[in-house]
């Protein structure tokens, strides 16, 4: 069953664990998945290990003119009409023990890497006649 056959989804955060599980699942679903990390070398491997139907991109969440080149990316392939912001950043401290440095960091990637995210992918979801987008967040936030 291809129940993504036709479909071109960007994932962010797919070197490795599960945005590679996630791009693999939706390769072999049928879709064209356009993976950014900044973990260049184990997503060029994926990229290999999935061939054709897969490709990969350097890609800092926190950077607009990145999302703006995984965008153009991913309508070279059709239309955009998927995004799964799954790039994140876990940070094992307490509140009194982690540095502003530190937590800016962790917004930055976490929260505002999943707004531009959004905001680049809609323009184009929009011209493509609709789409999805899927943000992944943790039970680390819970706690």
């Amino acid at each position: 069953m291809a129940r993504f056959a036709g479909k071109v989804i960007l994932i962010s955060g797919a070197a490795r664990g599960q945005g590679a599980a996630e791009a693999r699942l939706l390769v072999a679903e049928g879709a064209h998945v356009i993976m950014g990390d900044v973990l260049e070398a184990e997503g060029q491997a994926l990229a290999r290990e999935l061939g054709d139907a897969a490709q990969f991109l350097r890609l800092d969440v926190t950077e607009e003119a990145d999302w703006a080149r995984a965008v153009a990316a991913a309508e070279a392939r059709g239309k955009l009409t998927g995004l799964v912001n799954n790039a994140g950043i876990y940070v094992p401290k307490l509140m009194m023990e982690t540095d502003a440095a530190l937590f800016e960091r962790h917004t930055r990637i976490n929260q505002f890497g999943c707004f531009l995210g959004m905001k680049a992918v809609v323009p184009a979801m929009e011209k493509a006649g609709g789409g999805s987008i899927v943000n992944i967040s943790s039970t680390a936030g819970l706690r």
